[in-house]
């Protein structure tokens, strides 16, 4: 009797540790599933940001037309018409040259697909407009590696150059 019974409390042992691995095992894939979700959300909201970001910003252009052709057709900052035209593409400028670096620093966190649009996307902003590429070859030191190093080498090389000069 006394084996029939040590069988009976080691047959519920085992059923009890087997039940916990197989709940455990159940447990973590819930877990990493809800992960999962959480980061494709997480991808979800820095896209929304970013598109939202984007929209402001084209948003501003519109309102301001005559501020476009400094953004996408290379205009020169001394073809301004007047004072506040120069202080609207100043700003302007800050504004898209900010935006660039957010893109950067949030690059890593969009889906791969995706990725190689907002490098694209960058690149062509920064080589149609003469008022951003001479801002971020000014002030290279208030903009995160991230933006400068997907930027072409030699506008990354001329920035910091211009960066170390002005530090010395």
């Amino acid at each position: 009797m006394d084996l029939t019974l040590l069988w009976s409390a080691l047959t519920g042992i085992a059923a009890g540790i087997i039940g916990a691995v197989i709940g455990g095992v159940f447990a973590l894939k819930a877990t990493k599933r809800q992960i999962e979700v959480m980061l494709e959300q997480g991808r979800g909201d820095v896209n929304e940001r970013l598109y939202s970001q984007s929209l402001e910003i084209m948003r501003f252009l519109a309102e301001h037309p005559e501020l476009r052709p400094y953004f996408y057709n290379n205009k020169e900052l001394r073809e301004a018409a007047n004072e506040l035209e120069k202080l609207r593409v100043l700003s302007a400028d800050e504004m898209a040259s900010g935006f660039m670096e957010l893109v950067a620093l949030q690059l890593s966190l969009q889906p791969e697909h995706i990725q190689p649009r907002w490098k694209a996307y960058l690149v062509d902003q920064y080589n149609s407009s003469v008022v951003v590429r001479e801002h971020l070859a000014e002030c290279a030191g208030w903009y995160a590696d991230d933006l400068l190093c997907l930027l072409p080498i030699q506008a990354v090389e001329v920035a910091k150059e211009k960066a170390s000069a002005k530090a010395v």
